[in-house]
C-alpha cells in the first residue's frame, strides 16, 4: 500500500543523491584562495602583534636593549547559517511525469554551492572599498603598523599584461613588511582573475615568448606563477597575486552542507531542506597583492 510514510522515505534518499551530487558537481573554487579549517564555536578570534624589530649594535660591556611586545587588532568570524527548503505533495510526486519533482533538490544544491562560492569571493570583490579590521581596505597603500608607520599591498589600477605582472611579482617581494616594518620577503606564486582575463593570464604564463612582443626574448614568467580563475569575482578587470604561504585569507566551516526531510502528515506534505553555516573573511593583508585593473 502506497502510505504517506511510503511517500517520504521513498523520496528522501533519492532526493539526499541529487542534492549532494548537484553540490559537488562542479569542484569547488573558493578553497584554491582561502585557507580551509574547521570550527567549534560561535565564534572565532584571530589576534595581532608586533614583537621585536631589527638587532641593535652591542658593545662590550653594553647591556642589551629590550623591546616590548605590542597588541594589535582583533580580528573576529562570526558564522552565519544559510538554509533552504522545498515541499512536495503527494499528489505532484504521484502525477509527475516529466521529472520536475527530481530538479528540485539539484537546485538545491545547486544553490548551496553558489551561495558558499558568491560569499567567499565577495571578499575580493569588496577588497577595494570595504574597511577590515585595521581601519582600510584589504588593499590599501596605507596599512597601518603597530610599531608605527604604513605598509602597502595596493597596486596602481592597471591591465593585466607582462609589464604589470611584473610589477606586482616585483611589489610583493618588497612591500610586504612585518608589523615591525621588517621585510617579510614575500614570493607571489597564485594569479587570480576573474573568467574574463583567464586567457589573458594563461598567456602571460605558458608563452615562451614575452607576449606582446616582437623580439625573442625568453618569458620568464613561464611557469613561474599558478592561474587561478573565480567564476564569481564581479570585477572583470581586477587581478590579483598570492604567496599562499602568508596569505590569511581564511573560511571556517561551522556546519557542512546537510540534507533532511520532515513530513506534514495530515496535509501530505513532504518538506526537504538543505542546511550550512560558515564565514569567511581575512586575518592579516599580507600574502595578497590587489590591481583593479584598467
Amino acid at each position: 500500500m502506497n502510505t504517506s510514510a511510503n511517500f517520504q522515505e521513498l523520496l528522501e534518499p533519492k532526493f539526499r543523491e541529487i542534492f549532494f551530487d548537484a553540490y559537488d558537481e562542479i569542484p569547488e573554487q573558493f578553497s584554491d584562495v582561502f585557507q580551509v579549517k574547521t570550527s567549534k564555536k560561535a565564534k572565532e578570534y584571530d589576534f595581532h602583534m608586533a614583537g621585536t624589530g631589527l638587532w641593535d649594535v652591542k658593545n662590550p660591556g653594553q647591556n642589551i636593549n629590550e623591546e616590548d611586545m605590542a597588541k594589535g587588532d582583533e580580528v573576529s568570524y562570526v558564522h552565519t547559517a544559510y538554509a533552504k527548503m522545498i515541499q512536495v505533495e503527494r499528489e505532484f510526486a504521484d502525477d509527475d511525469m516529466y521529472g520536475v519533482v527530481e530538479k528540485l533538490p539539484r537546485q538545491l544544491g545547486i544553490g548551496g554551492r553558489a551561495t558558499v562560492e558568491t560569499t567567499a569571493a565577495a571578499i575580493l570583490n569588496n577588497a577595494f572599498s570595504v574597511n577590515g579590521y585595521d581601519g582600510v581596505p584589504l588593499f590599501s597603500d596605507s596599512h597601518p603598523l603597530i610599531k608605527g608607520g604604513v605598509a602597502d599591498n595596493l597596486m596602481t589600477a592597471s591591465a593585466l599584461n607582462d609589464t604589470n605582472l611584473k610589477t606586482g611579482i616585483t611589489m610583493m617581494r618588497t612591500n610586504m613588511k612585518t608589523e615591525e616594518g621588517l621585510k617579510m620577503q614575500a614570493r607571489a606564486k597564485k594569479l587570480v582573475v576573474s573568467p574574463d582575463l583567464e586567457f589573458t593570464a594563461m598567456t602571460l604564463l605558458q608563452s615562451s615568448g614575452v607576449v606582446g612582443s616582437g623580439n625573442n626574448d625568453t618569458n620568464v614568467l613561464k611557469g613561474r606563477l599558478s592561474p587561478v580563475v573565480l567564476d564569481y569575482l564581479t570585477d572583470t578587470n581586477a587581478w590579483f597575486l598570492m604567496d599562499p604561504a602568508i596569505a590569511q585569507l581564511i573560511f571556517f566551516w561551522r556546519v557542512k552542507p546537510e540534507f533532511k526531510q520532515s513530513e506534514n502528515f495530515d496535509g501530505m506534505v513532504a518538506k526537504y531542506r538543505g542546511y550550512l553555516r560558515f564565514s569567511v573573511g581575512y586575518s592579516d593583508w599580507r600574502g595578497i597583492i590587489g590591481n583593479a585593473g584598467a
